[in-house]
């Protein structure tokens, strides 16, 4: 099985188990009155829509370039993450409201024995369905399988978390204490949301950044650039301008060197050494493209 089956394998599963875990959530939520579940069956929603795209594009990207997308599918990796975080976060700041408005009418009822049986269940599953996308995603380093894992990961604490309130309130009512089991279920929405607001965050800017063309930290650019310059230079070079940007699991590397004036160049020279720079740069990335320009003009300083 190749690297691209085994992520269109690990993007595959969650989808199922989202149908299953929304369903549940959508259908216990009005029978038990809680918030709580409502807000985790929105969350799997948002997952399942999410993706579903999301397997799309892990489709596309093993295609390569097309005459459509001409530089290939790189993009649509972080637009994936970006869109999944802005929903996540939409979903949160809508929780959030719901869960304020019930504290101040002094709590939720809640029918403990139904949202038991849904919170072990969706726990159950969602904490499983996250142990294992963790355990892919450190043999790929997918974006792709980035993005939904730290989907599985909000959705397995918000289960665990439902869980073990659920259990709390459940006792706080059999003692008698009912008023207080009744703000247990927006105090709960309100943690989970707190908890895990960093994780879209995270997401999001990382996306962002990649749409933006933004350099990467220089501990992700200094060991290729390091290469490049290792590779060129025994040629007679005035200046060397390198500029890296990274899209989703795509690297770009744009090369301006600029040649001595009494240097001299022809065409399978300039091949040859682009041949060797490619072979140097793919041996540590495998989805590295250079692109390297030698003229006699300086190149175009950066500020």
């Amino acid at each position: 099985m190749t690297q691209g089956d085994v992520e269109l394998k690990v993007l595959r599963l969650p989808i199922y188990t989202g149908v299953v875990v929304s369903l549940l959530a959508l259908i216990a939520a009005p029978l038990t009155g809680s918030q709580t579940i409502l807000l985790d069956g929105f969350f799997n929603l948002v997952y399942l829509i999410t993706g579903i795209f999301t397997y799309r594009v892990g489709t596309l990207l093993w295609r390569g370039a097309s005459r459509r997308f001409p530089f290939g599918y790189a993009p649509l990796e972080p637009l994936v993450n970006l869109i999944k975080s802005l929903l996540i976060a939409g979903v949160s700041m809508l929780s959030v409201w719901y869960a304020t408005s019930s504290l101040f009418e002094g709590g939720t009822d809640i029918k403990f024995g139904g949202a038991l049986l849904y919170a072990f269940v969706s726990a159950a599953i969602t904490i499983g369905m996250a142990a294992y996308v963790w355990l892919r995603y450190r043999h790929m380093k997918s974006p792709l399988v980035q993005g939904d894992l730290a989907a599985r990961a909000i959705d397995a604490l918000t289960a665990f978390g439902a869980l073990l309130a659920f259990v709390i309130a459940y006792l706080l009512q059999a003692y008698g204490h009912t008023q207080a089991a009744r703000y247990v279920d927006p105090i709960l929405t309100l943690a989970l949301v707190a908890m895990t607001v960093g994780i879209p965050w995270s997401l999001g800017k990382g996306a962002l950044a990649e749409l933006l063309y933004m350099a990467p930290p220089p501990s992700e650019t200094d060991p290729i650039e390091s290469k490049v310059r290792q590779a060129l230079q025994a040629l007679p070079l005035a200046a060397l301008d390198i500029r890296t940007v990274r899209i989703g699991r795509s690297w770009e590397v744009m090369i301006h060197a600029q040649l001595q004036s009494d240097a001299h160049m022809d065409t399978h020279a300039a091949d040859t050494c682009r041949k060797c720079l490619e072979a140097e740069l793919l041996s540590q990335h495998s989805q590295l493209r250079p692109v390297l320009v030698f003229s006699y003009d300086a190149p175009e300083p950066l500020h």
